[in-house]
C-alpha cells in the first residue's frame, strides 16, 4: 500500500521460505499455504498496478487451490478477473468473472459478491462488449434476484 514493491516481494519470499520449512499438523493454519501467499502477492502486484504479473499470480494460485476451498476460489477468481481487466483483456476478465458469479450463486458468499462488484465497476467502460454484457447480466441475476 506504500508502493514499496521490493520490500513487499522480500516479505512474500520470506513467507514462502518459512512455509517450506514449517511443519504441517493439518489443523492449525492449514489454509496458510503456497497458494494463499501467492494470492497475497498477486493482490499486492495489482495494488501496485502490475496487472500482468498479478493476473498470472492469481491464475497460478487458483490452479494450486484445493477444490474444497470453494469460497476462496470464487474470491480469487473475481480478483484475477479484475487483474485481467487491468491489462485490458476484458474477454478473459468477463469469462473468469462469470465463473466467480457461479460460485457466488452456489455459496451465497458476500465476499465474492463484493469482489464481483469491484470487477463490474472495472468493466463498466467496456459494457457494450458482448462478453462483458453477459458477465454483468449473470451478476445482476444473483444480486437483483437471489435464489
Amino acid at each position: 500500500m506504500l508502493g514499496e514493491a521490493s520490500e513487499a516481494h522480500k516479505a512474500y519470499d520470506t513467507a514462502l521460505a518459512l512455509l517450506a520449512r514449517a511443519d504441517s499438523d493439518g489443523v492449525w493454519g492449514s489454509w496458510l499455504d503456497t497458494a494463499y501467499v501467492n494470492t497475497a502477492r498477486a493482490r499486492s502486484l495489482a495494488a501496485l498496478g502490475d496487472y500482468e504479473r498479478a493476473a498470472a499470480g492469481f491464475d497460478n494460485a487458483i490452479a494450486m487451490l484445493p477444490p474444497a476451498y470453494r469460497r476462496d476460489r470464487g474470491v480469487y477468481l473475481a480478483r484475477a478477473a479484475r487483474a485481467h481487466a487491468g491489462t485490458g483483456n476484458n474477454v478473459q476478465a468477463a469469462r473468469i468473472g462469470t465463473q466467480a458469479v457461479g460460485i457466488a450463486a452456489e455459496t451465497g458468499s458476500a465476499r465474492i459478491v463484493h469482489q464481483l462488484d469491484r470487477l463490474d465497476q472495472a468493466l463498466a467502460p467496456a459494457a457494450s462488449e458482448d462478453c462483458v454484457a453477459e458477465f454483468r447480466a449473470s451478476l445482476d441475476r444473483i444480486v437483483l434476484h437471489p435464489a
